[in-house]
C-alpha cells in the first residue's frame, strides 16, 4: 500500500491538471500606464512616449524627449455567483516605463525613438490555476497576474510624408517545460528529480499612425502572447505500470488584436476619441492539454470575436508653468464566451464526443466600463517637464443567466455579475 500511495498522488495530480483558466495581462484588461487608462483603454491614435509602446508602437515616432516613468495601479474585484462572492485575486503592480530618441544623424535624424514599458505585479510575476471545467471560473477577467515586458521602436516619415508614422515592437513572456522523474531506488524508497527550462515566447505588435493639425486616426496590431505550461510526470519501477502523464496547460493568454481609432480637436485644447478594437478570441484553444495520450480534453471554449466601441474626451487647461489635463470615457466590452452549459468533453486529437456531455462553467458578462483621469504638467523655464497624471475605472458587469446551476446540487441556472474598481498613478519626468 505504501508504494501505491506515491502513484495514485500522481495520478491524482495530472487529473486535477484537466482543465485551467486562462490568465493574461492586466494591460489588456485595464490599459497601460496613467494616461490612457483614464480614456477609456484608447490610444493608438494620440498616444505617445512609453504608453505608446502598449497602445501602438508608432506612437513613438514623433518623440523628441527622454522620459524616464514610474507608476503604480490596483484594483478590486467584486463578483458574485448566485449572490455569492468569488475569491479573485486584485490586480496590484508597479508600473514603469522609458522613451529614449536615437541620436543618429543624416536621414535618420530625429527619426527614430526606442521605448520600453513594462509591469510588475505585487504577488507574482506570473500565476496560473488548474481548475475542472465544473468548477465556475471568470476565464476572461481573472487574468491580471503576469509580468508585462515590451519593447518598441517608431520611425518618424517627416519631410517624407509629415505627420506619418510607424512602429513595430515585441511582447515577450516564457513557456514551462520540465519533467518529474518520479522511481523506486535501492531501499525501496522514492525519489523524485525535478526539472524544469524557462524558454521564452514573443509576440509581434505594429502599427501606424498619421496626425494632422486638428485630427489624426492609427491603426494597430498585437499578436496573440501566450505562457505554456508542460510538465512530464514519468514513474518507474513502480509496482504498477503508470503512463508519462503530462501536467499543465496555457496558463497565460491575450488574444490577438486589431484597433482602429481616430481623434478630432474642434478647438486645439479639447480632443475627442472614438475607437474600436476586435479581441479574436476565437483562435483561443482552451486551457487543457491532454494528460495522457489517451486522456479528454475540456469541452470547447467556443469563444467568440466581438469588436468593443470606445469614445473618450480630453480637455486641456494651459498655464504659463503649468498644464491640467482632464479625461474621461467609456467603453463597452461584450463577452466572448457563451453562458455556462452542459458540453462535449473532446478527444486528445481535439473531436468533440457526443455521448461525454459534462458541466462547463466558464464565466464572463458583457462589460461597462467608466473611466476618469487627469493630468497636471509642471513646466520649467527648459526643455524639462514633470508630468503626473492618474487615472480611475468603474467595470459594471451586465447581470448574466446561465443555462446550468454552480454545482451538481442546484439545478436552477446561476446569475453572475458585479464590479471592478480599478485605479493608477504614474509620475515621469521629460528632459
Amino acid at each position: 500500500m505504501n508504494r501505491l500511495g506515491p502513484a495514485l498522488a500522481i495520478c491524482a495530480l495530472a487529473w486535477a491538471a484537466m482543465s485551467g483558466r486562462a490568465a493574461a495581462s492586466p494591460q489588456d484588461l485595464f490599459g497601460y500606464g496613467g494616461r490612457t487608462p483614464g480614456l477609456a483603454m484608447t490610444g493608438t491614435s494620440y498616444a505617445e512616449g512609453y504608453e505608446a509602446v502598449f497602445t501602438n508602437p508608432a506612437g513613438l515616432g514623433p518623440v523628441r524627449r527622454r522620459a524616464l516613468g514610474i507608476g503604480f495601479s490596483g484594483g478590486n474585484f467584486a463578483l458574485h455567483v448566485d449572490g455569492e462572492r468569488s475569491p479573485l485575486t486584485p490586480p496590484r503592480g508597479m508600473v514603469i516605463g522609458f522613451q529614449l530618441p536615437l541620436p543618429f544623424g543624416d536621414v535618420l535624424e530625429d527619426r527614430l525613438t526606442f521605448g520600453g514599458a513594462f509591469y510588475t505585479p505585487a504577488e507574482a510575476l506570473l500565476r496560473g490555476n488548474v481548475r475542472f471545467p465544473a468548477v465556475p471560473q471568470w476565464t476572461v477577467i481573472d487574468r491580471a497576474q503576469v509580468i508585462a515586458i515590451m519593447l518598441g521602436v517608431g520611425f518618424d516619415f517627416h519631410g517624407i510624408l509629415d505627420g506619418f508614422h510607424v512602429g513595430v515592437g515585441v511582447e515577450a513572456l516564457a513557456d514551462v517545460f520540465g519533467t518529474l522523474d518520479v522511481r523506486l531506488d535501492e531501499t525501496n524508497a522514492f525519489s523524485s528529480v525535478v526539472e524544469l527550462q524557462l524558454v521564452a515566447t514573443y509576440a509581434p505588435t505594429a502599427g501606424i499612425t498619421y496626425r494632422a493639425d486638428d485630427w489624426g486616426f492609427g491603426l494597430s496590431y498585437r499578436h496573440e502572447l501566450q505562457s505554456r505550461m508542460d510538465l512530464a510526470v514519468i514513474a518507474r519501477d513502480l509496482p504498477i505500470d503508470v503512463p508519462v502523464l503530462h501536467v499543465g496547460g496555457l496558463v497565460q493568454y491575450d488574444p490577438p488584436t486589431i484597433v482602429a481609432e481616430g481623434y478630432w480637436k474642434p478647438i486645439p485644447d479639447l480632443m475627442l476619441v472614438l475607437n474600436v478594437t476586435e479581441r479574436l478570441w476565437n483562435f483561443y484553444p482552451g486551457p487543457q492539454v491532454p494528460t495522457t495520450e489517451m486522456g479528454r480534453y475540456a469541452p470547447a471554449p467556443e469563444l467568440a470575436p466581438y469588436p468593443s466601441p470606445r469614445i473618450a474626451a480630453e480637455g486641456t487647461f494651459r498655464d504659463q508653468h503649468f498644464e491640467l489635463a482632464l479625461r474621461g470615457g467609456y467603453a463597452f466590452e461584450p463577452s466572448p464566451a457563451p453562458p455556462a452549459r452542459m458540453a462535449p468533453q473532446r478527444t486528445s486529437s481535439g473531436e468533440p464526443v457526443p455521448g461525454e456531455l459534462v458541466p462547463y462553467r466558464l464565466i464572463d458578462n458583457h462589460r461597462h466600463v467608466l473611466t476618469a483621469g487627469i493630468g497636471i504638467t509642471f513646466l520649467t523655464s527648459g526643455s524639462e517637464r514633470l508630468v503626473l497624471d492618474g487615472f480611475a475605472q468603474l467595470h459594471v458587469l451586465q447581470d448574466r443567466t446561465h443555462d446550468i446551476g454552480p454545482s451538481e446540487s442546484v439545478t436552477t441556472p446561476m446569475t453572475t455579475g458585479g464590479v471592478i474598481l480599478v485605479g493608477g498613478w504614474t509620475l515621469r519626468v521629460e528632459f
